[in-house]
C-alpha cells in the first residue's frame, strides 16, 4: 500500500511537472539561468539544470509547495539523471540492431585492433555468428565489442589505417 501510494503521488508530481512551463525571458526574470532560445521549458527540464532545484521552481509556482519532500527528490533526481538515461536507452536501442549483425566465418581476429590477445582468443576458440553472440563470451569487454563492430562494418577502412 505504502509503495502504490507513493507511486501514484509520484506519477501526479510528473504530471503536475509537465504541466508547468515557462519561457526563457521568464525564466530570466525569476533569475534563472537558461539558455534563451524561445523554447518553453516544464519543471521537469527546469530540474535538469544546474543550480536549478525544486525551492527555486517553488517561488515561481506555489502548488510545488503541496508536494511531500520525498516527491520532491524523487523529481530532481529523475530530472537530473534523465539526459543519462536517455543516452543509455539510445546505446541500447543502437546495440539491439547491432545484435544481429553476421560477423564473416572467416574473419581473422588478429587483425582487428583494440582487442587483448585474451579476447582475440576467446574470439577465435568461440567463433560467434553474430555480434550479439560475441557479447555473451566471458570476458568480452564493451570496449572489444567496439572494436569488433567497426571492423566488421568497414573492414577496408580498417586495414588502410
Amino acid at each position: 500500500q505504502v509503495f502504490e501510494a507513493k507511486r501514484v503521488a509520484l506519477q501526479e508530481a510528473r504530471k503536475l511537472a509537465a504541466s508547468l512551463d515557462i519561457t526563457p525571458n521568464k525564466a530570466c526574470d525569476h533569475g534563472l539561468n537558461i539558455n534563451k532560445d524561445g523554447v518553453r521549458r516544464n519543471v521537469h527540464e527546469l530540474l535538469a539544470y544546474p543550480g536549478i532545484d525544486l525551492t527555486r521552481l517553488c517561488r515561481i509556482w506555489p502548488q510545488l509547495q503541496n508536494l511531500c519532500d520525498e516527491i520532491g527528490q524523487q523529481l530532481e533526481i529523475d530530472a537530473k539523471y534523465s539526459g543519462y538515461l536517455d543516452r543509455q536507452n539510445a546505446d541500447i536501442i543502437a546495440f539491439r540492431k547491432d545484435e544481429t549483425l553476421h560477423i564473416p566465418a572467416g574473419l581473422d581476429y588478429g587483425a582487428i585492433g583494440g582487442l587483448s590477445l585474451e579476447v582475440k582468443e576467446k574470439l577465435e576458440a568461440a567463433r560467434p555468428v553474430t555480434l550479439g553472440q560475441a557479447s555473451r563470451i566471458e570476458g568480452v569487454t564493451p570496449a572489444a565489442l567496439t572494436a569488433l563492430l567497426a571492423y566488421v562494418k568497414n573492414p577496408q577502412k580498417k586495414r588502410s589505417a
